[in-house]
């Protein structure tokens, strides 16, 4: 086992080098302040800033962003720590805390990482485990777990019970269906149970002449992270589909079963609903004609419900709905998690680490997840979406939340999903425009993730 995590390790190596050429290629400058080169002068991180210490976060342009600084201020006025957040797109993120590894300039305290990129963080041993700063140190049991999230197994390469404690999530997203409900209301519609009743509905009410779209979903690829493979999870889970034969240990592909392919044909029924133009729905182009009245439902994160009921940029603040997404045809559902890590810089030392370890647990505490919670964000603790002083809104979509939480299962969360991501996204899209038949495009990606996979060295066929 040993050796076959020593070879992981090599082939993560070889893979990231070649994609970083590429998405070191695609970065540009900008004038922004969070646009600094790493290395520059006045990035110092870790500093002596204030009398508490000082910490320097990465983090991405969200919508949630307003909320996590305010978080990030009141932090500075309890603990007297300065923090500094540096500001960053997110095609840029993974690339900045690489650039900080690799050139050995420990910038960061603290690195923000997509939950897609995650686990190549820790199978190169770029991130410290918790315990390795603190060995008490334990997250509260409130925190929701999204399959095992801040927990690696070295030895299986994912995300499991009883593996080390590596990271903590930030912004709880998970998928939600949001719907018209006054529309619903008009023309008798039930909240669909099943994606085919999804399909359904729109269809009554494009017909009805209510919407122009009976179903709007991001189909638009993209070449770094995931944007129709994210929205894709919930029908590749619903229909009792997945990635590979045994996670763990048989990595063979297995998205040309006959599950994944109806799952690809259901991608193919929602998008017939939608915008003609496919390839450039992304989750800003689904969230704007939800908010425009467009569209009769959606299924995007959570964490777009704030912008749908903003009065001052919706036409449809206070008539949307909010439910658990639709079941595959045996009644299962299927959720993606879609979070944010805290980790721990491998290669900063000791005080620094236990500043930035604080700085984490303060974060995933009860009380600053609720404020998190008014302000926009979504929690990531099951005791911080109940309160008193949420809006109806709020009670609204943190209760379909809560409903949800129980079956959410991992995003796309392998240490090789920048090569996988390559695939998937380009394949996806087509299907969804059109352009390849779910049979076909299932097959192709049979065919070229079966290459990848092959490159990591990780065990197939049993």
């Amino acid at each position: 086992m040993d050796n076959l995590i020593a070879r992981t390790k090599m082939a993560a190596r070889a893979i990231l080098l070649g994609g970083l050429a590429v998405s070191l290629a695609a970065c540009s400058g900008g004038s922004d302040p969070g646009d600094m080169p790493l290395g520059s002068e006045g990035t110092e991180g870790g500093g002596g800033d204030g009398g508490g210490g000082k910490l320097v976060i990465p983090v991405n342009r969200s919508p949630w962003l307003p909320a996590y600084k305010a978080l990030v201020e009141q932090y500075q006025e309890d603990t007297g720590v300065t923090v500094e957040l540096r500001e960053f797109p997110y095609e840029e993120m993974r690339t900045q805390q690489i650039n900080d590894i690799q050139n050995g300039t420990e910038i960061f305290d603290v690195y923000q990482l997509d939950e897609v990129y995650m686990p190549e963080f820790f199978v190169n041993e770029w991130v410290r485990p918790f315990n390795d700063v603190d060995p008490e140190f334990q997250l509260d049991p409130e925190v929701n777990s999204y399959g095992n999230y801040s927990y690696w197994d070295a030895e299986k390469q994912i995300s499991a019970e009883g593996g080390e404690l590596m990271a903590a999530p930030l912004n709880g997203n998970v998928h939600l269906l949001m719907y018209r409900k006054d529309i619903y209301e008009k023309l008798g519609l039930e909240v669909p149970k099943t994606w085919d009743e999804a399909v359904a509905n729109g269809q009554q009410a494009v017909e009805a002449g209510e919407v122009d779209y009976g179903y709007t979903m991001r189909t638009q690829g993209v070449s770094s992270g995931a944007a129709v493979t994210y929205d894709f999870l919930p029908l590749l889970y619903s229909h009792k589909a997945k990635w590979f034969v045994d996670e763990g240990t048989d990595w063979t592909p297995a998205v040309d079963s006959p599950e994944a392919i109806a799952a690809a044909t259901q991608l193919r029924e929602l998008a017939q609903l939608g915008p003609e133009s496919t390839t450039t729905l992304g989750q800003a182009e689904v969230i704007a004609a939800m908010q425009a009245g467009q569209t009769l439902q959606v299924h995007v994160v959570a964490a777009a419900a704030a912008q749908l009921e903003s009065e001052a940029d919706s036409n449809v603040a206070g008539n949307v709905g909010y439910a658990l997404v639709p079941a595959g045809p045996d009644g299962e559902h299927g959720v993606a998690s879609g979070t944010w890590a805290l980790t721990i810089p491998a290669q900063i030392d000791d005080e620094r680490a236990q500043r930035a370890l604080d700085y984490i647990e303060w974060i995933e505490s009860k009380e600053v997840q609720l404020e998190f919670a008014k302000l926009g964000g979504i929690p990531t603790r099951s005791d911080a979406l109940e309160s008193d002083e949420f809006s109806e809104s709020q009670q609204a979509y943190f209760g379909a939340v809560k409903e949800t939480l129980p079956y959410v299962k991992p995003h796309v969360r392998y240490w090789f999903a920048p090569s996988m991501l390559e695939v998937t996204e380009r394949i996806l899209s087509q299907i969804a425009a059109g352009s390849l038949s779910p049979e076909d495009g299932m097959a192709q990606m049979q065919t070229e993730l079966t290459a990848v996979m092959e490159e990591t060295e990780l065990p197939m066929g049993g």
